[in-house]
């Protein structure tokens, strides 16, 4: 037997989590431009060290700079970091693959042992 579809869908009834930035500082600001003073001088550094003052106790810090990541932000203070210090960050090995090459170091027998083995 076949039935009809409805042309209505049942009512969404899950509440949604929040999205991380709902309570990020950043939204609280009276001047959202501070977390992005890309220019040079005094004024713009110091914009940029409060923003990252404001960031260092924002309970989204995390998940901001984990999102910049992703997304490859390229201005603007992000969880914190400005995009050189973002950049930096992605430069740097990641713990896994450390650890997969130290793993991989221990679990090949050394040259000598390879030979008479």
């Amino acid at each position: 037997m076949h039935l009809p579809r409805s042309r209505f869908s049942a009512p969404d009834t899950l509440a949604r989590p929040p999205h991380w930035g709902e309570n990020a500082e950043c939204r609280k600001s009276l001047t959202p431009d501070l977390w992005f003073a890309d220019e040079q001088g005094p004024v713009a550094a110091a914009e940029r060290s409060e923003a990252k003052r404001l960031c260092g106790r924002c309970p989204a810090r995390t998940p901001c700079l984990h999102a910049a990541l992703e997304r490859g932000e390229k201005s603007g203070i992000w969880g914190g970091l400005d995009p050189d210090e973002r950049e930096a960050l992605t430069l740097l090995p990641s713990a896994r693959e450390t650890a997969r090459s130290e793993e991989a170091a221990d679990a090949a027998p050394p040259a000598d042992e390879a030979r008479t083995a």
